[in-house]
């Protein structure tokens, strides 16, 4: 609505400093005074700052120069350098902060080394800096790090050089620990009592006017939108000038609001959603399907509201899910059926050499295949209804030297993964159809996932768990199982309802001896690092080892839960025995 984008680098989104304790171990997100002061700009965060920016503005106003209006700020608090010099230890970023600097890095003391430092700057010790935040201070961690190893120079005033990030002692050393703490911070109850005050300032009915000068957060005149017709500017080299100064000064956003913000509301009820409630998951009595077959897959279709269960060598198509297709034929066909009259919709001969391990669907129109002869296969999917279903080649993906016994998708970061028998785990691009990255080898993976909000990477590896960050870069690994024959079977996300915040990362993990664990993602005490704590333990069977609908359950009904579903308000699990049961957070309530 106020014209930022991610794609122009001088009207790019703009975030802001909510915390201002940046030197304790551990940090209190219940003491208002670890944040800054929402309802003033950051170059009014200390009184006497506060002073000196009002006395310029003074002095320019009495000047009384009509061409170049009072201002309090000689600087913005977004620009396109303020951008790229925040993220210039990544690309393309880099290259754009050496085309506006002409070539050469910056002075090393004048660099984003710090974020302690850069709050200090911004908020109380340099009169040229009122700097905000961008949004990557909230979910990219890796813009804080200096994986590329540039040569970024030395500090004079230290003699330190200029690397990876210098972060509060409160981050434990690890970005990923400073952005989590940090989008906490920002969802923390303060920040959403005071963020409308803030929003004034960047947005709203204190951007201009009066109230603008009242709250000292008045920036060149030329920053404003519509200060300038460019072209009723005679002179080209004046025009020229203009334009430049906008694009390098910085530009204040659209003024969206005329009157105060109104403040968030209370929620009336806290929502019970599985990252706050997972604790009172409850197994309802009946057993939704019974099949006797092993489930492979749920899927719930909210156009149908029903929930799809696929059996091993199975995939129902999407996204209205009126066919399947099946593997695992004599002829190493692939072969699609109408859901309704499972009659023939497709038969496909050749897709590989021998016959096919796994199949997965990276969106309604890619699928991917998984054959015996090591390679994978994207195929083109042209359906509508009533008709048969079109199979076209797409591409061949070859980097695998055993079958891939393990496909995961995510359709947000358009990322396959796969992992073969001999436990290599590669990662592939699906807009480009093309190698990524191999991810790690060791034995074999049983199951896996892609986290569709933060990109984290579940892999499920015998009896312990391990999760890596899209880049590879391992956050944990951890034995999940208590019992010596046991080992995990399946895995999942909780993912919420889109890109809410979410109180815990939950992950579920399914297990041969019928159990299901739910665990949170925490930060480790003490010295930081991630672990995994355990939630909640969901079993499929009665305590007395019989299975809960009373059916066939294996030894002792304690079947490898195969399958699981997370939702926003229940989970879904399936098993070997082909039992499929629901875990609702409200039903305990209700009792």
């Amino acid at each position: 609505m106020a014209g930022r984008t991610f794609n122009d680098l001088t009207q790019y989104p703009v975030f802001p400093w909510v915390l201002a304790d940046y030197t304790s171990e551990e940090l209190d997100l219940e003491n208002p005074a670890s944040f800054r002061d929402l309802s003033k700009p950051m170059g009014a965060q200390h009184n006497s700052r506060a002073a000196d920016f009002t006395e310029r503005y003074k002095t320019f106003a009495d000047m009384g120069d009509q061409n170049t209006p009072a201002f309090h700020y000689g600087t913005h608090y977004s620009s396109a350098m303020i951008v790229t010099s925040y993220l210039i230890r990544l690309e393309p970023f880099v290259k754009s902060f050496l085309l506006l600097q002409g070539g050469n890095f910056d002075h090393a003391d004048r660099m984003f080394y710090s974020v302690q430092k850069a709050w200090q700057s911004a908020s109380k010790d340099n009169m040229t800096d009122v700097r905000e935040l961008i949004p990557e201070f909230f979910y990219l961690p890796e813009f804080l790090k200096n994986t590329n190893n540039y040569n970024f120079g030395t500090r004079q005033s230290d003699g330190g050089s200029v690397d990876t990030v210098q972060l509060p002692p409160w981050a434990k050393g690890d970005p990923k620990i400073f952005v989590a703490k940090n989008r906490e911070a920002l969802e923390s109850p303060f920040v959403s009592k005071h963020l409308h005050q803030w929003i004034d300032l960047i947005f709203g009915c204190k951007q201009r006017g009066e109230a603008a000068i009242e709250s000292v957060n008045v920036f060149h005149h030329l920053s404003y939108h519509g200060a300038t017709n460019l072209d009723s500017i005679p002179d080209e080299e004046d025009r020229k000038r203009t334009i430049s100064i906008i694009h390098n000064f910085g530009q204040t956003p659209y003024q969206i609001f005329s009157r105060p913000h109104q403040a968030r509301e209370e929620p009336r009820s806290r929502i019970k959603r599985l990252d706050n409630a997972a604790l009172s998951l409850t197994r309802l009595p009946f057993a939704l399907l019974e099949s006797h077959e092993r489930v492979a897959s749920l899927i719930y279709a909210p156009k149908l509201d029903r929930l799809l269960c696929a059996t091993a060598f199975r995939l129902n198509l999407p996204p209205t899910y009126d066919k399947y297709l099946e593997w695992g034929f004599a002829d190493n066909s692939v072969r699609f059926f109408f859901t309704e009259s499972r009659k023939p919709a497709g038969l496909f001969e050749n897709l590989h050499q021998g016959q096919i391990s796994g199949g997965i669907f990276a969106s309604s129109q890619l699928l991917i295949t998984a054959g015996e002869d090591c390679v994978l296969s994207a195929h083109t999917i042209v359906t509508s209804p009533s008709k048969p279903v079109e199979l076209q080649p797409r591409s061949s993906l070859f980097g695998h030297k055993t079958p891939v016994i393990t496909l995961a998708v995510s359709k947000s970061f358009s990322t396959l993964l796969s992992a073969s028998a001999d436990g290599i785990v590669l990662l592939w691009d699906l807009n480009r159809l093309e190698f990524v990255r191999k991810l790690t080898n060791g034995r074999p993976v049983e199951s896996a996932a892609i986290n569709d909000v933060t990109g984290d990477i579940l892999l499920c590896r015998g009896q312990k768990v391990a999760l890596f960050t899209l880049n590879g870069e391992l956050i944990l690994e951890q034995n999940v199982c208590q019992d010596q024959d046991d080992y995990v079977a399946s895995c999942a996300w909780y993912e919420g309802t889109g890109n809410e915040w979410l109180e815990s990362t939950l992950l579920f993990t399914g297990q041969r001896r019928g159990v299901v664990n739910c665990w949170k993602k925490v930060v480790g005490k003490g010295k930081g690092g991630w672990g995994l704590e355990l939630v909640k333990r969901m079993v499929h069977f009665d305590e007395d080892g019989t299975a809960v609908s009373g059916g066939n359950g294996g030894s002792n009904g304690e079947a490898a839960v195969s399958c699981v579903r997370a939702m926003a308000q229940c989970v879904y699990t399936g098993d070997e025995d082909g039992r499929v049961y629901e875990w609702d957070i409200i039903a305990r309530e209700q009792r």
